[in-house]
């Protein structure tokens, strides 16, 4: 419909047009998209710089399609249907007090105010206590409610330091120290004073005329000694449970040796085409590369620094299926983060309620318009089915591969269809 409307008004443009003023416009109409018109229209309206929510619009991301299963046949049998399968994990195996699942699938972080609503929350953090995983708080950090529904939960140590009270990071399962991420690198960002209700500004600490700024960097991280030292005196603070770091996939090597120094326990790479409530177009469509690549690298990194098995890896930004998320434990991933997918779940059975045309993000984003019609009981069992039937179709997959164990699966079950795809992952090229 979107493109009949603006094909109708193309040539009402080009109506009483001369040749040669039509012959000049054509070409530039050709070279970009409608999206890019757009957006060059908006940031000329404005004279700001552009943001927009979820992730990029690149349509040349290497991503998991390109990657296939090799299933078990004649020279080595499948696994019969009975046969159990495990797919437990364990996150930082090294640390006082690891984070055990039964599940390889959590909940990425969509931070309470800062991201989504407080119904979309309550969802959420339902859904991980219904599958038994964990689920991350996103940068508004520790919220006492959200704890009380979650099966595990990990806080976010946030540049704002939101939510990160030393009394409150004491009851955390695993903390996560948010570096920055694939859409908007390491950006900062405002929430005005108006868009704030009461709940939020209390706890957020926010006076009723005050924005909430979220800087772009730690202000009191100066060095990567600095870092260290704060890693060590969180690992002190919650005696002992994982202390993570998450980064947008990009200098990888060199980060998983800053990583390594600062004694972190699992690392968090989120890829260029993962997504955020709202970022800078510039760093969603320019910034971080493919989850695809950035999970290979990573992997590859740690196995040759011996520390694949002390330091674990999550996978976050780009992995939308069960084929997905199998693929990025293939290739070296111990959990993944999934995030997109449970938006749409939480959703998709209530949509009718919103009036026609109107777009579901208004049903879970904080400030959104349909909010209050948001069921978030039966969003959250709408998030937990999503989550079951995934993890069945990973174990039905796992014994089509002849593996009785998730962690079994390696990029050694993959054969990758595109050139670039195996020279970037490690995996054997499909017809080689």
């Amino acid at each position: 419909m979107f493109d009949r409307w603006m094909q109708n008004m193309v040539e009402k443009i080009l109506e009483g047009m001369s040749d040669t003023k039509r012959t000049k416009l054509l070409p530039m109409v050709n070279n970009f998209s409608w999206l890019t018109f757009q957006e060059i229209a908006e940031r000329a309206k404005t004279g700001v710089p552009l943001s927009q929510p979820e992730g990029s619009t690149r349509k040349n991301f290497m991503d998991f399609r390109d990657l296939v299963f090799i299933p078990a046949q004649l020279a080595t049998f499948p696994l019969m249907q009975d046969v159990p399968v495990d797919t437990s994990i364990t996150i930082g195996p090294m640390a006082k007090k690891p984070l055990h699942l039964p599940i390889p699938l959590l909940i990425t972080g969509m931070g309470y105010g800062v991201s989504v609503s407080k119904a979309a929350r309550l969802a959420l953090c339902k859904a991980s206590a219904l599958t038994n995983t964990a689920a991350n708080s996103g940068e508004a950090g520790f919220v006492p409610w959200e704890k009380e529904l979650c099966h595990k939960y990990i806080v976010q140590y946030n540049r704002a330091r939101w939510g990160n009270q030393p009394e409150d990071l004491k009851k955390a399962d695993a903390i996560e120290v948010r570096i920055g991420q694939g859409a908007s690198a390491s950006d900062g960002f405002t929430i005005p004073a108006d868009q704030m209700d009461a709940e939020l500004r209390e706890h957020l600490n926010i006076n009723p005329d005050q924005d909430a700024e979220m800087p772009n960097r730690f202000p009191d991280i100066d060095t990567i000694e600095d870092l260290k030292a704060e890693v060590e005196n969180l690992k002190k603070i919650t005696d002992g449970v994982p202390v993570g770091v998450k980064i947008g996939a990009g200098d990888i090597e060199k980060d998983i040796d800053a990583a390594i120094y600062c004694g972190f326990d699992f690392i968090t790479l989120d890829g260029g085409e993962g997504g955020t409530a709202g970022s800078l177009e510039i760093t969603i469509n320019n910034f971080c590369i493919p989850l695809v690549m950035g999970i290979s690298k990573a992997a590859k990194y740690l196995e040759q620094k011996g520390m694949k098995d002390k330091i674990s890896l999550i996978a976050a930004g780009g992995a939308h299926t069960p084929g997905d998320f199998l693929k990025a434990m293939a290739l070296g991933a111990d959990a993944v983060y999934i995030g997109q997918p449970l938006l749409i779940a939480m959703v998709y059975q209530q949509a009718h309620k919103m009036p026609v045309g109107t777009n579901p993000v208004e049903m879970f984003v904080y400030g959104g318009k349909e909010t209050e019609k948001l069921d978030w009981e039966e969003a959250a069992q709408s998030i937990a089915n999503f989550i079951n039937a995934s993890v069945q179709e990973m174990v039905l997959a796992s014994r089509c591969l002849n593996k009785n164990d998730l962690k079994m699966i390696d990029r050694t079950n993959l054969r990758a269809l595109k050139e670039e795809v195996a020279k970037a992952t490690g995996t054997e090229l499909a017809y080689s």
